[in-house]
């Protein structure tokens, strides 16, 4: 137990480093600078996207959370330069097929650079080799793509924050692990194992609290599938029903979508009962939020998408000038509950 203290410690003070802004050391000296420009809300130095072209595949538009990513990635593209009929916008549909034609939309345009949210991990394999051929850099948002620099979240840290706080609601919420059946962990294996972290994360903060016997006798992971609300529901009713004699549970998945459709499927069998489950989602976007207002969360770590752009498109001029960037860019992260979410 001791070495996965150590090791989820080194993993919270990278993160603490990581997110704290602009901290590199002069590294990244172009990246810095349009980055604490982005972050008072300023032109970029040089106006560096002037007569060039930007491009954005949104994995999904009707999202709370990735509309407020794509409105950031064009508030801060006109910061830095880029006309707005110069800001290419397609929308990836929660779809590797569609996904893959967006790819080669968007190659067909020629922009400088390109920022792609796309969900599949494989896909972004073939998207890489395209653009690489292209001389067209990317930067990757959420989802690794192999060559480009990776911003999202931190989900193993952001994990490890949210398993916290899912202890901390076992305890006060439902009287401690005893009471707890079953604990369940929606995945997301599609997107490669960056975003198998979102879930294993929360593992080791239980083990920490609980023990890693007691909550081995308890868990269960299962493929939630892309971060639909169909397609989690359907996941949770087989679990359910393989599961017909647990009442009290803990779980969390990729997104709050995802806790919508579980939520869906405890309604649906006629089992949900909010005081003995607790939720723990990921995101903390707008559906988030209400659902932590509304008590059918008890809480989320926040990544904070309305502020993607001042971290993904400075990353992204910095590339279409040739400058470096660091390999990662993780957004600030905070466990939001309904005690804090007015003063966060």
């Amino acid at each position: 137990m001791k070495r996965i203290k150590s090791l989820a410690s080194l993993f919270f003070v990278f993160l603490c480093m990581s997110t704290m802004g602009i901290i590199y050391g002069g590294e990244y000296p172009a990246y810095e600078q349009f980055l604490k420009e982005a972050f008072a809300g300023k032109p970029y130095s040089g106006q560096p996207g002037k007569g060039k072209k930007i491009a954005f595949a949104n994995i999904v538009n009707g999202s709370g959370f990735c509309d407020s990513v794509e409105a950031s990635v064009i508030e801060h593209a006109m910061l830095a330069g880029f006309a707005r009929e110069d800001i290419i916008i397609v929308n990836n549909q929660y779809n590797a097929v569609i996904g893959l034609k967006n790819s080669d939309i968007v190659l067909a345009k020629r922009p400088d650079v390109f920022i792609e949210f796309q969900f599949d991990a494989k896909v972004n394999n073939i998207v890489a080799r395209k653009f690489k051929r292209a001389g067209i850099p990317i930067v990757a948002i959420d989802v690794p793509v192999p060559g480009a620099p990776f911003m999202g979240a931190d989900n193993f840290g952001a994990a490890y924050m949210g398993g916290k706080t899912m202890a901390e609601m076992i305890k006060s919420k439902l009287g401690g692990i005893d009471k707890v059946d079953k604990i369940i962990l929606l995945q997301f294996p599609t997107g490669g194992s960056a975003t198998m972290m979102r879930s294993e994360g929360f593992v080791p903060a239980l083990e920490e609290a609980f023990g890693v016997d007691v909550v081995a006798s308890k868990l269960i992971k299962t493929d939630g599938g892309t971060g639909g609300t169909e397609s989690a529901k359907k996941a949770m009713d087989d679990v359910l029903a393989a599961n017909p004699d647990a009442k009290v549970w803990a779980g969390t998945a990729i997104n709050h979508e995802s806790i919508a459709g579980m939520i869906a499927a405890f309604e649906a069998a006629g089992r949900y009962d909010n005081n003995k489950v607790v939720f723990i989602g990921m995101g903390a976007g707008p559906l988030g939020q209400s659902q932590i207002r509304d008590n059918s969360v008890d809480g989320s770590v926040a990544f904070y998408p309305e502020r993607y752009g001042q971290w993904a498109v400075p990353a992204a001029v910095a590339r279409m000038i040739g400058k470096p960037v660091p390999p990662y860019i993780f957004p600030d992260h905070i466990t939001i509950t309904k005690a804090n979410i007015d003063s966060v």
